[in-house]
């Protein structure tokens, strides 16, 4: 197997990418970031692309990093595996895993973190490179659970809040305005320090909120936007991608009505699955987990140089 850059002008993924309706390899989906976004395409021998995936690459202090694209759930690691056989399905993931860590590790950088979609479960061969597997969680909400089944699921927390909203009068609505979705998130990341990278998030908002596989809902109280979540779709699920609320006007339901309603929307869709797309922090794992969704397993895999490895000890925390 053969791993190529591709230039954003390139057309060779591009009936790839279409065939299999992969949005986040999707011009709609790239054109939000720079150059420090990478496609790379899979080829077999015969150079036809069997795969591909995304990584970010950026400087930092004089260092390269290369992690997950920001607010892009995974590396959008995907193929077609063209054996019939148990023996050789498993032969050639093994296979594909080790071009793609080979490759990754050749980039050399300082540091390296990526998240596997949660199809992908063989990082073996990232550890015989040097890569460091980690798991990571989520939760997915089987969406082919009728209504009532989907809020009997829910924790009573979560039915007395949406209870409260309804009581209180909030109006939850689609959003289609992206500077009301871009401000609700934005006073969110700076409350927790998280404001990285926000220039991405801007167009990300601007090119999807009122594009096909956007699920976006706010919820307003007297006339004043107060929470918001914010959905994309692939395929056959919808993965929660980022939310917000304003700090200065809260109510306990308005987020858990967006996320609802986002939930109810992917539903009428005929979509299959509702990814939370995980949080290791165990205050949001709670927010998701009483929601009613079955957790699931990802993983994550890192590669650090002892240089770098020392400069994360003494700052006591990793920069990402």
């Amino acid at each position: 197997m053969i791993i190529r850059k591709i230039p954003r002008t390139d057309d060779l993924l591009r009936s790839f990418v279409e065939k299999h309706a992969l949005f986040f390899h999707s011009s709609s989906w790239l054109d939000a970031y720079d150059d420090r976004l990478t496609q790379c395409a899979i080829l077999n021998n015969n150079q036809e692309v069997i795969g591909c995936f995304l990584y970010f690459q950026f400087r930092k202090a004089g260092f390269r990093f290369i992690i997950t694209p920001p607010w892009t759930p995974d590396i959008a690691l995907f193929y077609v595996n063209p054996a019939g056989s148990v023996v050789g399905r498993n032969s050639f993931v093994k296979d594909l895993m080790k071009a793609v860590s080979s490759f990754l590790s050749a980039q050399g950088a300082s540091h390296v973190s990526l998240n596997l979609p949660g199809s992908v479960n063989d990082s073996q061969p990232f550890f015989w490179e040097g890569f460091v597997p980690r798991v990571r969680h989520t939760y997915l909400l089987d969406l082919r659970s009728t209504e009532d089944q989907l809020k009997a699921g829910l924790s009573s927390e979560k039915r007395k809040s949406l209870a409260r909203a309804e009581k209180d009068a909030l109006e939850v609505r689609v959003a289609n305005d992206h500077t009301l979705l871009l401000d609700l998130v934005l006073r969110s990341l700076s409350r927790n320090n998280k404001n990285r990278n926000t220039d991405i998030l801007a167009k990300i908002l601007k090119r999807q909120v009122n594009g096909p596989n956007a699920i976006a809902f706010a919820a307003w109280q007297e006339q004043r936007p107060i929470a918001a979540t914010f959905c994309l779709t692939e395929g056959r699920r919808s993965v929660y991608v980022f939310g917000g609320f304003d700090g200065d006007n809260r109510h306990h339901g308005a987020g858990v009505s967006c996320m609802w309603q986002s939930i109810l929307e992917a539903k009428r869709r005929g979509l299959d699955i509702f990814d939370f797309e995980g949080s290791m922090d165990p205050k949001i794992e709670r927010y998701f987990r009483e929601f009613g969704g079955t957790l699931a397993t990802y993983q994550c895999v890192e590669k650090t140089t002892p240089l770098m490895k020392l400069l994360f000890r003494l700052k006591g925390h990793k920069p990402l």
